[in-house]
């Protein structure tokens, strides 16, 4: 089977990729999958990934895809609560004949549209491994702050200057009201491995992808229900959970990270099954169940 990725970059570089770019490129290791930023005739299916990103600047930007003839999937990791990115979720998920979701919470809301598949969130687990170094008491956090706040950092910058905080905080991305150093993604492992505490802030994600690669890594997560696929994860010791947005229920859960002791292989096990391969097998299967 040809599938075409229709992509808003052109070329993938190595210094820019994060998240969903790596995800093409893992996709693009499965025979007859490639990807353009244009609609490819050629191709048994085209495969949008994305709502947003490609089409900015037009009025009406999923008219040439309702106007396709050919079969249409789209990759979606969240949903904006409200303006212009909400409104290209629903014009997405009515385009497409079938809908490819990173977690649970979004694959029950795109069911209404039409099919709908969710696919293992990849890691790299043979980066993303337990180190030994030496801890610090550090807490650490990440990601791209967007100015729509959805990377939760008034969180953060309400936590670091809380007379009762006595943890450092770092950061590695974007945006962050604390000392921040962007890492390059063969080096990414390194800020997991030397904090003892990933704390999520988010208020809506698909993922996010922070946490389950610190949970690779064997460190410790404090993450907010009701996010993408954070309530998926198990209950176990070593994930602390508080109600998304609510400093005193995140300060508490994080407190009691900090002062707990935790089995590293155990945290690892949980993304067991979140490998590149799976995500390619989720992919092979759900294409050729509803298009081959």
């Amino acid at each position: 089977m040809k599938v075409n990725i229709v992509v808003a970059w052109p070329e993938l570089h190595e210094k820019r990729m994060r998240g969903v770019h790596r995800f093409v490129k893992y996709l693009t290791g499965i025979d007859g999958w490639g990807f353009s930023r244009k609609l490819d005739s050629t191709a048994d299916v085209n495969y949008v990934f994305g709502h947003t990103d490609l089409w900015k600047h037009e009025n009406d930007p999923w008219k040439k895809y309702r106007e396709w003839d050919g079969p249409l999937a789209c990759y979606f990791t969240h949903k904006e609560p409200h303006g212009i990115k909400c409104q290209l979720w629903g014009q997405a998920a009515r385009a497409v004949d079938l809908r490819v979701a990173q977690s649970l919470k979004y694959a029950k809301q795109l069911e209404r549209y039409g099919p709908t598949e969710q696919v293992a969130i990849p890691i790299e687990r043979e980066l993303f491994v337990i180190d030994s170094r030496k801890k610090k008491g550090r807490i650490g956090v990440s990601g791209y702050c967007a100015r729509t706040g959805r990377k939760g950092s008034s969180l953060v910058y309400e936590l670091a200057n809380y007379p009762r905080m006595k943890w450092p905080i770092i950061a590695t991305g974007r945006g962050w009201p604390v000392p921040t150093t962007e890492y390059r993604w063969k080096d990414l492992p390194k800020f997991y491995q030397k904090i003892d505490a990933y704390l999520c802030t988010s208020l809506y994600e698909g993922g996010p992808l922070g946490p389950l690669e610190a949970l690779s890594c064997g460190t410790p997560v404090v993450i907010p229900i009701g996010v993408g696929a954070m309530d998926e994860l198990p209950d176990i010791h070593g994930i602390y959970r508080y109600k998304r947005g609510n400093f005193g229920s995140m300060f508490r859960a994080l407190t009691k990270c900090m002062k707990s002791t935790h089995n590293k292989e155990e945290l690892r096990a949980v993304t067991r099954e979140m490998t590149v391969k799976n995500f390619r097998d989720d992919h092979k299967r759900i294409f050729e169940r509803h298009f081959a």
